[in-house]
């Protein structure tokens, strides 16, 4: 818009016409002297142009402007209230999860943005999905997978952490959402088994028919602490790392040390 050589209106120092406009300050000639005004703040408060579709757009981009302003805010409130729940929510003993998964299925599964928790096998909720409701902004989940027609030799093939305003209480469709940033793939080579990590004596469990298990905190973090020692050296090292420091901030840890 060509504002230089409008005519303009005030509430005090009455008729003018804009003589120059830059940096967001236009100049008016009045008869009483020239005057800077802030563009567009003073065609809000006290300027009008005499051109009225002209003070129109000048309008519009205000309000445009002022919605603008009024959304980041809110996103800015919404943000702060997160992390104040997130902050302040209660922490459970055994809130993280592992999932039994088809191990091809793990690009899927991460481009999907979700997982299933899978259905009720029993009760008066048989076949509808089943709701993970421990899983709160704190929890981990891993995904293993155990060969077909084999022994429960079952390995963790990713992990992930949940989206950071998911809580599982309100799931009521069963998809736990991953979240965009931590979250990883094991490779063959740096896959662990998952076993390992439980007391079970001689013989190894069955997993049985269940989508998803629940574990403890404290056996999440040791596992992703193994996951970050062994890929420190390689180009995931950096986000493992982060994943890892996420993990204990939300969950109120102390971070693990290497053994000297």
């Amino acid at each position: 818009m060509q504002l230089v050589g409008q005519a303009v209106k005030h509430k005090t120092f009455g008729p003018g016409v804009i003589t120059d406009f830059s940096n967001k300050i236009v100049t008016i000639c009045f008869s009483q002297g020239d005057k800077k005004f802030i563009y567009p703040d003073a065609f809000i408060s006290f300027l009008t142009l005499k051109d009225q579709s002209a003070q129109s757009e000048i309008t519009a981009k205000w309000d445009r402007r002022l919605q603008e302003e009024n959304a980041q805010q809110q996103r800015l409130q919404e943000e702060q209230e997160r992390r104040q729940r997130i902050r302040t929510m209660k922490i459970a003993p055994n809130s993280q999860a592992a999932f039994h998964v088809d191990g091809t299925a793990i690009d899927q599964i991460f481009a999907s943005g979700a997982v299933s928790s899978g259905c009720y096998l029993s009760g008066s909720a048989k076949g509808e999905p089943r709701i993970p409701s421990r899983l709160k902004p704190n929890s981990a989940c891993l995904l293993t997978e155990c060969p077909e027609n084999s022994p429960e030799q079952r390995r963790i093939v990713g992990a992930f952490m949940v989206e950071d305003d998911f809580f599982g209480d309100l799931c009521g469709d069963g998809m736990v959402k991953i979240h965009s940033e931590h979250r990883l793939y094991l490779h063959q080579e740096n896959s662990l088994m998952f076993w390992n990590y439980f007391d079970h004596g001689a013989v190894i469990p069955r997993w049985g028919s269940p989508v998803f298990k629940y574990f403890s905190n404290s056996t999440m973090q040791q596992i992703l602490f193994d996951v970050k020692e062994s890929l420190a050296d390689t180009e995931e090292g950096p986000s493992v790392d982060a994943f890892y420091e996420y993990f204990c901030s939300v969950n109120r840890l102390p971070e693990m040390k290497r053994n000297a």
